[in-house]
C-alpha cells in the first residue's frame, strides 16, 4: 500500500507536465492566430495594395483551426512518452475522426 502512495506524486507531476505543455501550445496557437488576423485586417484597412492582407487573415484562420489538432497531437506524443497507451489511443482516434471528416466533408 505504501508503494501506491509513493507513486501518486510522480503521476500527478506527470499529469501536471502534460497539462502545462498543452496549455502553452494552445496559448501560442491562439496568440499567433490573433496576430496574423490583426495584421491582415490592418493591412486591409490601411494598405493601398490589398494582396497580402487577405492572405494573412486566411493564415490566421487556418492557424486557429489547426491549433486544437496540434494540441491533440502533442498530447498523444506526451502520453506515449509517459507510457499511457490508453490516452494515446484516444488521441489517435480523435485525429483519425477529424481526418476522415476532412476527407468526407463536402466542399463548395
Amino acid at each position: 500500500m505504501d508503494t501506491t502512495r509513493t507513486q501518486e506524486p510522480s503521476v500527478s507531476r506527470e499529469v501536471e507536465q502534460v497539462e502545462l505543455a498543452v496549455s502553452r501550445l494552445l496559448r501560442l496557437g491562439t496568440g499567433a492566430s490573433a496576430a496574423l488576423i490583426a495584421a491582415g485586417l490592418l493591412l486591409l484597412l490601411f494598405a493601398t495594395s490589398a494582396g497580402i492582407g487577405p492572405a494573412l487573415v486566411t493564415a490566421g484562420l487556418i492557424t486557429l483551426v489547426c491549433t486544437p489538432l496540434l494540441r491533440v497531437t502533442a498530447a498523444m506524443v506526451i502520453y506515449l512518452k509517459l507510457g499511457d497507451r490508453t490516452y494515446a489511443l484516444i488521441c489517435l482516434s480523435v485525429l483519425l475522426f477529424v481526418f476522415i471528416g476532412f476527407l468526407l466533408g463536402e466542399t463548395h
